[in-house]
């Protein structure tokens, strides 16, 4: 497809791979939106990368609706939505006391958010020129994580969304892509304990989005995330005991 001239709203777009979306979309010659939580670094991004800014939290219905009705007024449709946005925490289910708190949220920000928003998306998504949905989730969506028991599921269930939604969404000429990085060089994994797993360039995996958009590559693992692609077909329950080995006590698979 082509990705020129669109208009194209990045959720989470303010730092991490979400920012070098934006980045990399704009350097094509189109028209960047991106919300965040955070205001102030939501500006201080905004002014970086030459977007537009809209301060929205994603899991907030009424944000999401006020977001759309100024996209509509000032750009009238969306090509391209990226959603990115999103939180991972590292816990013991059984230990923190805090549980149900943070996998409400992780369920909330990683799972039902993009997929609210993209059904609010749809009438502006109809106005689109070849329009299209991306879906950031995770090489975790094919073998999980042991230490992200709830966000490796919420990427699962981005992952069979995309799959059923690409189906779906066909029919009135809106395409669905899926990115599934690996672990990428941002703040979210900053400190994060990967062992012999090296961190990607966020420029390097968002590099691998545009070529894989630009073939209608639909399903695009990045970097090691493709050899999780492919042992999770080959070996998954030998994959995820060597990671249960080299990260912590666990159920065997």
């Amino acid at each position: 497809m082509i990705l020129e001239k669109k208009i194209v709203l990045v959720t989470g777009g303010s730092s991490g791979i979400g920012a070098e979306i934006a980045r990399q979309f704009r350097a094509l010659g189109n028209e960047v939106i991106i919300c965040a939580r955070n205001e102030q670094k939501l500006k201080a991004a905004a002014a970086s990368l030459d977007a537009y800014p809209i301060r929205c939290d994603v899991s907030n219905i009424e944000d999401c609706t006020q977001m759309l009705a100024e996209i509509e007024k000032k750009f009238g449709q969306i090509d391209i939505l990226i959603n990115c946005a999103g939180i991972m925490m590292l816990y013991d289910f059984h230990i923190e006391t805090d549980t149900p708190e943070r996998l409400s949220s992780e369920i909330e920000i990683n799972a039902v958010a993009p997929l609210r928003l993209t059904h609010m998306s749809l009438p502006l998504m109809r106005e689109g020129w070849e329009p299209a949905i991306v879906f950031v989730s995770s090489g975790l969506a094919y073998i999980p994580f042991p230490k992200t028991p709830v966000y490796s599921g919420t990427k699962a269930l981005i992952h069979h969304s995309a799959m059923a939604l690409r189906h779906q969404l066909a029919s009135i000429g809106i395409k669905v892509f899926e990115l599934l990085p690996p672990v990428t060089d941002t703040p979210m994994a900053e400190g994060m304990d990967i062992g012999n797993f090296k961190k990607s360039a966020p420029s390097d995996v968002v590099a691998e989005l545009i070529a894989g958009m630009q073939k209608d590559k639909f399903e695009i693992p990045a970097g090691a995330s493709k050899q999780l692609r492919l042992m999770s077909h080959l070996a998954p329950g030998f994959l995820f005991n060597q990671m249960v080995k080299q990260f912590g006590k666990g159920a065997q698979a």
